[in-house]
């Protein structure tokens, strides 16, 4: 379950640190067993899809 209490005041600094953010929290939950490798891989392809997306945007 996610605890909204540890991220408060350190949200949001930069998409960047979001974005790496939440690959390390997919990675801890792939490393866990809660997801399966299909899930892992399609939602990491997400996540580098939305980070390469933002990236080009501020260009």
């Amino acid at each position: 379950m996610f605890d909204s209490s540890k991220t408060r005041g350190s949200c949001c600094i930069n998409h960047q640190s979001h974005s790496d953010s939440a690959l390390d929290i997919l990675n801890e939950r792939y490393a866990r067993g809660e997801i399966n490798s299909e899930e892992y891989l399609e939602r990491k392809r997400e996540l580098t899809e939305q980070k390469q997306t933002i990236s080009i945007k501020k260009r």
